[in-house]
C-alpha cells in the first residue's frame, strides 16, 4: 500500500473522536449507550388555565371519587372554572410536558381524546390523557412541548356533559379510552392505584425547575 493511502487512513482515524463518528457502546454506565428520547420531560403544569392551573379547580368529579354515572372509581379530574357553567366552552387545553402523541380521535363514551406519552428518563414513562374535547389540534404521532395548546375544552360526545376537561395521569401504558371496569364490574380502589395516578398531585410533585 503506498504512503499516500496510509496517511489517509491516519487521518480518517484522528478524526473520529472530533467528529463523533466512533463506535459508542459505553458511556460509563457500564453498558450500551442509549439516546435520550426526543420528548424528554422538563416538568409538568397543569391542563387548562395558567401553568399553575389559576383560575380553574376540579368541580367535578375528583380522583379516586365514586362515579354515579359510570359505577365506578374515577380514574381522573374533572376540571372546569368555577361558577361558569358552559363557560368554559372552547378554551384551550395545553399539554401538561414534552410528549409524544399516541392517540388522537375519537370515542364514543369519551369523544374527542387525546393522549400522551412522557418520558421521564429514557426508561421511564408517563401517560396525560385529555377527553370530552370540543376540538382536537395534534395527531399520532406529533412531538408536543409543554404549554402548547393541542385542543379545547368540550362538553363530550353529542354535548352530553357540561363543559369540562377530563383529564387522567396512567403510569401504565393502557388504550386510550381504558376505564377501571371489567365486564361492567368496577375495580377496587388499590387496583385502579395500579394504573392510574392522582393528576394533581403528581404534578405538583413534578413542577419545572
Amino acid at each position: 500500500m503506498s504512503r499516500k493511502y496510509w496517511v489517509i487512513i491516519v487521518l480518517v482515524l484522528l478524526t473520529l473522536p472530533i467528529t463523533g463518528c466512533s463506535p459508542i457502546t459505553d458511556q460509563g454506565g457500564g453498558g450500551p449507550w442509549k439516546p435520550k428520547p426526543l420528548w424528554l420531560t422538563d416538568g409538568f403544569d397543569f391542563p387548562v388555565g395558567n401553568p399553575d392551573g389559576k383560575g380553574w379547580a376540579v368541580t367535578g368529579y375528583a380522583f379516586l371519587s365514586w362515579s354515579s354515572y359510570s359505577n365506578s372509581y374515577h380514574p381522573g379530574e374533572d376540571w372546569n372554572i368555577p361558577g361558569a357553567g358552559n363557560g368554559d366552552h372552547g378554551e384551550p387545553v395545553y399539554a401538561v410536558a414534552n410528549g409524544e402523541v399516541v392517540f388522537s380521535g375519537w370515542n364514543s363514551a369519551l369523544g374527542h381524546v387525546i393522549l400522551i406519552k412522557h418520558a421521564i428518563s429514557s426508561e421511564d414513562f408517563v401517560w396525560s390523557q385529555y377527553a370530552h374535547l370540543d376540538e382536537r389540534w395534534v395527531s399520532k404521532g406529533e412531538l408536543v412541548t409543554r404549554r402548547q395548546p393541542i385542543g379545547t375544552v368540550g362538553r363530550g360526545p353529542n354535548n352530553r356533559f357540561a363543559a369540562h376537561l377530563h383529564f387522567e395521569m396512567r403510569k401504565e401504558e393502557l388504550p386510550a379510552n381504558a376505564w377501571p371496569r371489567t365486564n361492567g364490574v368496577a375495580w377496587e380502589r388499590s387496583r385502579v392505584t395500579d394504573y392510574w395516578l392522582d393528576p394533581t398531585a403528581f404534578i405538583n410533585q413534578n413542577r419545572p425547575h
